[in-house]
């Protein structure tokens, strides 16, 4: 997105915003860019969305623009401890434990339990794991019901492997491009890819 288009979209902030942004570059902690975090929560504003499920907290920044951009409530998963805690902190000095429900835990492990529900599923994390979060956390889906995943461009290395440095970069790009692939065939869903961000998909049940 260019500047000019960027400027216009500003995300709204404020100093609790500001500190957890210079916290996660301190940290150099990867956070959703905010262009693709903009169309996340036009998706939550536009579909009515009540309850989103997020996989990967990180330093819970994400969660908490989503919760201050639109009148969601959120669940969120975070497997690291350390940025658990570090989640768990700025949503309390953001004021908003009681509409983000943060959980320590391994997302493939942990069970929402038989009744719940989200209407937007938000998935940002082990990118080796896409295709087992989206198959783990279908069935707690509504039926209008969005998911959203980051990250499949990985910083060009998906659609230019010529790019990748390591055998891990390689390794981890494959990954993803099965998973683009495995979105693109599901016959369940419909599925589009933005150049927006670091690369995002946003998948729809057929009618």
């Amino acid at each position: 997105m260019n500047d000019y288009l960027k400027n216009l979209n500003k995300l709204e902030t404020n100093r609790i915003v500001s500190e957890i942004l210079a916290q996660a570059k301190e940290l150099r902690t990867p956070i959703v860019q905010s262009e693709a975090l903009n169309l996340i929560i036009q998706l939550i504003r536009i579909g009515q969305v009540k309850q989103v499920l997020e996989i990967g907290s990180a330093i819970g920044y994400s969660a908490i623009m989503m919760a201050l951009g639109t009148e969601a409530s959120i669940t969120t998963i975070e497997r690291d401890e350390s940025s658990y805690l570090l989640a768990k902190a700025n949503i309390q000095k953001a004021g908003l434990e009681s509409r983000i429900n943060l959980i320590l835990g391994d997302a493939l492990i942990y069970e929402p339990g038989e009744d719940y529900r989200c209407d937007l599923l938000f998935i940002d994390a082990a990118k080796a794991s896409y295709i087992a979060f989206f198959e783990k956390y279908l069935p707690y889906l509504g039926p209008k019901g969005i998911v959203v995943c980051d990250n499949l461009l990985f910083h060009g290395l998906v659609n230019d492997e010529s790019l990748c440095e390591t055998k891990n970069q390689r390794k981890i790009a494959e990954k993803i491009r099965k998973f683009n692939r495995y979105l693109q065939e599901r016959t369940d869903f419909e599925t589009y890819f933005y150049e927006i961000g670091d690369g995002l998909s946003v998948s729809t049940r057929k009618e």
